[in-house]
């Protein structure tokens, strides 16, 4: 892959992803019922808390991870959870595609479709490209700090398989449009005017 998308895609996603926060502040709509969690909406948040903490972990604490990872129980058992995690992530978010593409959410389905699309690249990789909360420490991380830093550098990653490139790009556009995305329906407000007759019915 080029550098240059190295170089400018996380800094585009970044404010894409402002975008979509600040929209949501602005155009959110009054608060109704609350709609209770289905099952894939549980499924998607246990996973999805699994598979954060493990990129978190290496991101904020990389020492720490390759200390952890050097007894190869310790490194087995991290990367059983960590596939556990991105399965249970991926059915999760299989299921809510189908459901808003049921109900005719077309755009939301396809926001969870890309979604699930970047998990099952994770899986993929776990799979494929063995031990990559070992890796991950010495090729994606420093350039995830040169990102935040402000001084972008890819040349480690760019070494990398390809499959590990675009899984972390498109985690990157993901993060960017994650703001567009309701894993819950949106509920149902009450009505800002009502007549005397439904009031009492009430």
């Amino acid at each position: 892959m080029s550098e240059a998308l190295f170089s400018a895609i996380p800094y585009v996603a970044a404010g894409a992803a402002g975008v979509g926060v600040a929209r949501r502040w602005m155009f959110q709509r009054p608060a109704g019922e609350p709609t209770p969690w289905t099952l894939s909406g549980r499924v998607v948040l246990g996973g999805a808390v699994i598979v954060a903490l493990n990129h978190l972990l290496g991101l904020l604490a990389p020492r720490a991870m390759q200390a952890f990872n050097a007894s190869p129980g310790r490194l087995f058992t991290l990367e059983a959870v960590s596939l556990v995690g991105g399965l249970l992530l991926a059915w999760g978010l299989a299921g809510l595609t189908a459901r808003r593409a049921r109900e005719g959410q077309w755009r939301s389905a396809a926001l969870l479709g890309l979604l699930l699309a970047q998990s099952l690249s994770g899986v993929y990789l776990a799979v494929a490209v063995r031990w990559g909360s070992a890796w991950y420490v010495h090729v994606v991380v420093p350039y995830l700090r040169s990102v935040l830093a402000f001084s972008p550098d890819a040349t480690l990653l760019a070494q990398a398989p390809f499959i590990v490139q675009l899984h972390t790009l498109s985690g990157m556009v993901v993060l960017a449009l994650a703001p567009f995305i309701r894993a819950r329906p949106q509920p149902v407000a009450e009505p800002l005017l009502v007549t005397p007759r439904e009031e009492t019915a009430r």
